[in-house]
């Protein structure tokens, strides 16, 4: 081999070498948020501690006027949250989230009388029905457990 062969190897080498070093690093700060922290999953034991000591009670935000409607509101609740607006005296579901273990069954976006949302988990049924009763969104909740007829 001649001196230009074995310079192009060793540089293709050092350039694997080093290329194969950087993504080493690069993966290796995936698992460590920006403040420097790993990043920890929750173990199973974990979620149920925190989902049983949810609150069934609404968080609600003020309402603010934003965008082309009236007031808005924002509720959230264990099976999920949700946030709506009022047009002209109809509710109008804006966005729905469904919590960790819930999925949305049915949605009932508006602008109507009642807009409406169902979350569903494997034993729980939960419906959030919105109304604009005086110009705000008003939200009433309805959880029922669900139980196999098996």
């Amino acid at each position: 081999m001649n001196r230009r062969t074995l310079l192009g190897v060793g540089g293709w080498l050092a350039a694997a070498v080093l290329t194969t070093l950087g993504a080493t690093w690069a993966v290796s700060l995936i698992g460590t948020d920006i403040t420097g922290q790993a990043v920890r999953s929750m173990t199973l034991e974990e979620v149920e501690r925190s989902l049983a000591t949810a609150s069934a009670v609404p968080t609600v935000a003020p309402p603010a006027r934003s965008g082309p409607y009236g007031e808005t509101g924002n509720f959230s609740y264990a099976a999920g949250s949700v946030t709506a607006a009022c047009d002209t005296g109809r509710a109008l579901l804006l966005s729905w989230t469904p919590a960790p273990g819930y999925g949305v069954d049915e949605v009932e976006r508006g602008p109507a009388p009642t807009a409406s949302v169902v979350f569903e988990s494997d034993d729980r049924k939960t419906t959030i029905k919105l109304t604009c009763p005086s110009g705000a969104p008003v939200a009433t909740v309805r959880s029922v457990a669900e139980h196999d007829d098996d």
